[in-house]
């Protein structure tokens, strides 16, 4: 989970660096803090930044389960990679995944952020079950607005490994 580590710490950074700043102050019944697309703001950059620290990673992991019988360890889908693709290979489908996770991250706390203040306006305290039901329809909204960009991004992966078989290429 480092990502997750990453994007909630580059969150709430960005989040106080834009309050401080004056900038996306909420009015009304919400003054006090961020307007909805402060924290999608905050949540985006916070999104692109952990993607890009871990992207390597994401490209072993994904090699690991299609290539079991290649790659054993990750010692093994690093060697495939470099060998297919050299260095850059470690980062092929980096550009789409920055613009998935600006709206998926974004969206995510976001959505979750502004129904849970609304909660506690017209409802009150959070309890437990309240913030699983607000995180999963956060997670839900974010996974409907960044699928497609993922898919792109997988095949934008793997393209270098099926480059023989004359798939469709991708490119950044």
């Amino acid at each position: 989970a480092p990502s997750r580590g990453t994007q909630f710490l580059v969150y709430e950074f960005v989040k106080r660096k834009m309050f401080l700043a004056g900038v996306g102050l909420a009015v009304g019944a919400s003054a006090g803090s961020l307007h909805a697309g402060a924290r999608l703001f905050a949540g985006g950059v916070a999104g692109m930044i952990a993607a890009a620290i871990v992207y390597p990673l994401e490209v072993v992991k994904t090699m690991l389960t299609l290539y079991p019988d290649r790659c054993q360890s990750i010692p093994d889908a690093l060697a495939m990679v470099y060998r297919s693709s050299g260095i850059g290979g470690l980062y092929r489908g980096l550009g789409p995944t920055l613009v998935a996770m600006f709206p998926y991250v974004g969206v995510e706390f976001m959505v979750y952020e502004t129904l849970k203040k609304r909660w506690e306006l017209y409802i009150g305290p959070v309890g437990t079950m309240a913030l699983l039901l607000l995180g999963a329809a956060g997670g839900a909204a974010a996974q409907a607005s960044a699928h497609p960009l993922d898919v792109i991004r997988r095949r934008m992966q793997m393209q270098s490994m099926n480059s023989e078989k004359g798939e469709k290429k991708y490119s950044n």
